[in-house]
């Protein structure tokens, strides 16, 4: 049916009627590449309490964390990086805000500091980590990576304990992909995909938007959105490898090349599959970041039609807004960018 309609549409019936048809087609504008992709269909929206937050927690880690030097800490504080959080959780709790940002700060320094030792010396950071995480252990309270750890995760706990145990799983499985192995041997895009979900702590967001806004959801409810879950990993990794592969780019080829530097991105993955310039690259992953939005409006309105929780409600809601700040932020900062586009 389908090769009966093009045929008979396209098959010319003389050669002037071929021209006439090329012709019209050459009326069509020439493709031109853009840089810059069509904007996100997700909403945007920061925190009312994003000013105040931010303002304690920069200054919270500016003052505690080892920087390697004070130029990077006054990076850290143009890159805005607790802002990240404030825009990705908009409807946080006011009483949960704080904590939820502290924490995802906490893991974006962490990861930094990751990306600066070798595989074993990142799994012995994490190792001496999370029995702190887990309050089982009691700090060294002259250790930044110890104390900070200990207090943000305690602080969680005595809040919801609950909430919070989903947020650590979700948590080490961040940290534990961040220094195994297997991150240097992904082959092909698919195994690259399923990795970077980890590492980038796709599961570990969803799980912090829940704790802040104090969402408790069913496991039947958790397994009826997979589809949602799947599209809003790809959508997550796929948005932070366009946006930080400059900075990641720059970083490994400044690097004493690391293993925790090792790049897992699939700009360079795809770029070095198709033999694409990493710029066409990123254009051809924006397409497919556009082409996965449609299908996820169409996933969302297919799973509201079989009736949803308020909670499931108020979640896959928070998705979009997590997606929407994640791309907002990413474009605009100095993490990412060389200087904030305005």
């Amino acid at each position: 049916m389908y090769r009966s309609i093009w045929y008979t549409f396209f098959k010319p019936n003389s050669n002037y009627e071929l021209e006439k048809q090329v012709a019209k087609m050459q009326e069509q504008p020439v493709y031109q590449p853009e840089d810059i992709p069509p904007p996100t269909i997700f909403p945007i929206k920061c925190h009312p309490k994003t000013d105040e937050v931010c303002s304690k927690l920069d200054e919270y880690f500016y003052t505690n964390w080892p920087w390697k030097d004070e130029a990077t800490g006054q990076k850290f504080l143009r890159s805005e990086t607790n802002r990240w959080a404030c825009l990705a959780l908009p409807h946080a709790r006011d009483d949960r805000i704080y904590d939820s940002v502290r924490v995802n700060t906490l893991l974006f320094l962490l990861d930094d500091v990751a990306e600066d030792l070798s595989i074993s010396e990142g799994q012995d950071l994490y190792k001496r980590l999370i029995p702190l995480a887990l309050g089982k252990t009691l700090p060294n309270r002259s250790d930044p990576y110890e104390w900070i750890t200990y207090d943000t995760w305690a602080s969680m706990r005595a809040m919801d304990a609950e909430l919070t145990e989903v947020v650590w799983q979700g948590a080490l499985l961040c940290i534990t992909a961040q220094v195994d192995e297997a991150r240097m041997k992904c082959p092909d895009m698919g195994s690259l995909l399923k990795h970077r979900a980890k590492e980038a702590g796709i599961a570990f967001v969803a799980a912090v938007l829940r704790f802040s806004q104090g969402l408790h959801l069913s496991a039947s409810e958790i397994s009826s959105i997979q589809s949602l879950h799947t599209l809003y990993a790809l959508l997550g990794v796929t948005v932070n490898d366009v946006l930080s592969f400059d900075k990641e780019f720059r970083a490994y080829n400044l690097s004493s090349n690391t293993e925790g530097a090792h790049m897992l991105n699939m700009t360079l993955a795809l770029a070095n599959d198709t033999g694409l310039p990493y710029p066409a690259s990123k254009r051809v992953l924006w397409t497919l970041c556009r082409e996965w939005e449609g299908q996820w409006m169409n996933s969302m309105s297919e799973r509201r039609k079989e009736g949803v929780s308020d909670d499931l409600a108020e979640y896959l809601d928070g998705m979009e807004y997590v997606l929407g700040g994640n791309e907002w932020w990413s474009w605009r900062t100095e993490r990412y960018q060389d200087k904030k586009l305005v």
